[in-house]
């Protein structure tokens, strides 16, 4: 029986040999001495016994019986061989009693190689065992900038807290997402029943999702995991059964390919054009319905207009939208979202009430518009936010960059020997750029221009502007008054008198570009958006070119800065500059492009740093306010272990 299954293995081996051959792939056990150099390892650490999944046992650590096993462990030597008797010998006692020894292994970026013990890997593997007991020594790789090492480094904290060595992730930031699921707090240690949940509820996951196959996507398990976690939460899973957990995985499959993507967000710097006339575009109903019905548009904000310059500036969007389409539409409103109802529970009740599109205005609403939005595929779901990697939403947003950086050379050409001050709100990605942009634009037309930074989302301070040193004159504050507040304190102002005196301010236009998403799905631009795009994430991010955005001037302004900007402005709609294409160092030094460089509007999007004319910092995590935390958690520039 032993050799008829020795010769079953053999089998396994010659097909695996055969496909890596012809693949162009090595079809032996890789030796993890002969592609890991010495010098890569810093230091060695032992974890003593430990049950290892047998997936990860990737090899041998030397290069001596690499070639007795194909790159499947399956044995090639022929029956008859020493070998073959020993691989039969322990296939009989696994079968009988099973193999008890531990292996020894060392563990190298959360992969096995095997010192002792490759004949009892190969059996466990043949016969589809899940682990391994092995003694394990784990090499540790010198510290670097490459995202693999600093992922890895990651895993060896969750490791050292919860002695769990099943997921492997390939993102960032990863690991202490999945301890927040299981409400744990970073490196913090977990009990036994704590682990023995975790393992229970991945493996019964990664069975299923293997078994739909799963192992043919540019994904791992773990990675997978953490997206059907992020939909669907974790209390139910227990008491999933198989079939349900096969519906829901089904349900989300195509965010496992869009996970899969290299880069899986797309922005969309314009409106999609197509080949229909304007005169066509005005009579044709919305896709779906008819001109009897009206289309229901539902917009969910997180204030109400009254106490929030931004959900003010939606409103206004949500009123033009009305006035432009008139009778084609029908729109309501639901506030409070942060803090009266749960979320989800508001897009649900959105969605009851019959809306076929729905506008999520605040990107901490991205979690539960995904959820809503898998659960109703008939809905069509987008969040105003800018870095989200689903497929089942949209995301939308300004590039405000554009006109905030003629904003900077407004307030530079003022400015003279003075310098200017700058009130920002959130540390997220856009704002980091907005920032840049604004003081790139003032080094512009004054080399000298010092940019003093205050964040209004530091706990304590509450009122910004007296955080602003006292010969500051210039100052760019917010983009939007509050109407239940109304003052001066927005857009670029001088102070230093009685009154405070306007000078210009950026606007973003939301009407504008809610009637071009609603013209989009008219026009039915929305499937070719995901048709061109397909398993990406799409991120409409439109700018002075699209309409959405621009510079509204006083006539405080020169006439020779006035034509400046004017300039500059149709440069920029017809793409004819690119503001970032320059030398560009922030203010502790650090190159972060040469001169005739091109930056990518990815890169643009994801600044962390500020520029070398800026006075300032990126708050950490622990000097923000509380209301602060889940946004910049969600959106923002700063990292976690800053705390």
């Amino acid at each position: 029986m032993a050799s008829e299954n020795y010769q079953a293995a053999k089998r396994l081996a010659q097909k695996a040999a055969r496909t890596a051959v012809s693949n162009g792939k090595y079809p032996y056990l890789p030796a993890l001495d002969e592609f890991v150099p010495r010098d890569a390892i810093c230091g060695e650490e032992p974890l003593g016994v430990i049950d290892i999944p047998l997936s990860k046992v990737a090899g041998t650590r030397t290069s001596g019986r690499k070639n007795s096993f194909a790159n499947n462990f399956m044995p090639l030597l022929d029956e008859g061989t020493e070998f073959s008797r020993k691989w039969s010998n322990l296939y009989d006692a696994q079968m009988t009693e099973g193999i008890r020894d531990p292996i020894l292994a060392y563990e190298y970026m959360m992969r096995y190689y095997v010192q002792e013990g490759n004949k009892r890997v190969s059996v466990l593997k043949f016969v589809e065992a899940a682990s391994i007991s092995a003694n394990v020594i784990r090499l540790l790789p010198k510290k670097t900038d490459d995202l693999q090492v600093q992922i890895y480094y990651e895993y060896v904290d969750f490791y050292e807290a919860s002695k769990l060595c099943l997921l492997d992730f390939s993102t960032l930031g990863a690991y202490e997402e999945l301890c927040k699921f299981y409400d744990k707090g970073w490196k913090q240690q977990w009990t036994e029943e704590e682990r023995q949940q975790l393992r229970s509820d991945f493996q019964r996951f990664e069975q299923v999702f293997l078994h739909m196959g799963g192992e043919r996507l540019r994904v791992t398990a773990a990675d997978a995991f953490l997206v059907y976690l992020r939909v669907y939460g974790r209390n139910e899973l227990p008491y999933r059964s198989n079939s349900d957990l096969r519906n829901e995985i089904d349900r989300i499959w195509h965010e496992f390919l869009t996970q899969a993507q290299d880069r899986s967000m797309k922005l969309l710097l314009e409106p999609t054009e197509t080949t229909t006339t304007a005169s066509l575009i005005k009579k044709l109903p919305f896709l779906g319905g008819s001109n009897n019905r009206k289309l229901r548009v539902g917009f969910i904000y997180g204030k109400t207009p009254q106490t929030s310059a931004w959900t003010y500036a939606h409103e206004l969007g949500r009123l033009y939208l009305e006035n432009v389409f008139g009778d084609q539409i029908e729109t309501k409103t639901y506030c409070h979202a942060d803090y009266t109802f749960s979320p989800l529970d508001i897009l649900e009740q959105a969605i009851d009430d019959g809306n076929e599109i729905i506008f999520t205005t605040i990107p901490y609403l991205s979690a539960a518009s995904l959820k809503a939005a898998v659960a109703h595929p008939e809905v069509k779901i987008l969040n105003c936010s800018t870095n989200s990697t689903y497929n089942s939403i949209r995301t939308y947003y300004c590039r405000m960059y554009e006109p905030k950086f003629l904003l900077g050379l407004i307030a530079g050409s003022l400015a003279g020997q003075d310098r200017i001050g700058y009130i920002a709100d959130y540390p997220i990605f856009s704002t980091i750029s907005n920032i840049n942009a604004f003081a790139l634009g003032a080094k512009m037309v004054n080399p000298k221009a010092k940019i003093q930074l205050v964040w209004s989302s530091l706990k304590g301070v509450e009122r910004p502007e007296e955080q602003l040193d006292g010969d500051i004159r210039l100052v760019s504050d917010k983009d939007f008054i509050v109407p239940e507040h109304p003052s001066r304190r927005f857009g670029l102002y001088e102070r230093g008198g009685k009154e405070l005196h306007s000078i210009a301010t950026t606007v973003c236009h939301w009407g504008k570009f809610y009637e071009q998403i609603l013209e989009g799905i008219r026009k039915d631009t929305w499937t070719m958006d995901l048709t061109v795009n397909r398993n990406r994430a799409i991120n409409y991010w439109w700018g002075m070119s699209a309409g959405v955005t621009e510079l509204i001037c006083s006539g405080k302004i020169p006439f020779e800065t006035r034509r400046l900007v004017t300039v500059m402005t149709e440069l920029i709609r017809k793409g004819q500059f690119r503001l970032f294409d320059t030398e560009l160092t922030d203010n502790e030094g650090v190159c972060h492009q040469k001169e005739g460089a091109h930056m990518s509007h990815e890169q643009i999007v994801k600044m962390d740093w500020l520029l070398d004319n800026v006075e300032g910092s990126i708050p950490t995590f622990g000097e923000l306010k509380d209301e602060a935390l889940p946004l910049v958690m969600l959106q923002g520039d700063v990292a976690p272990d800053e705390a």
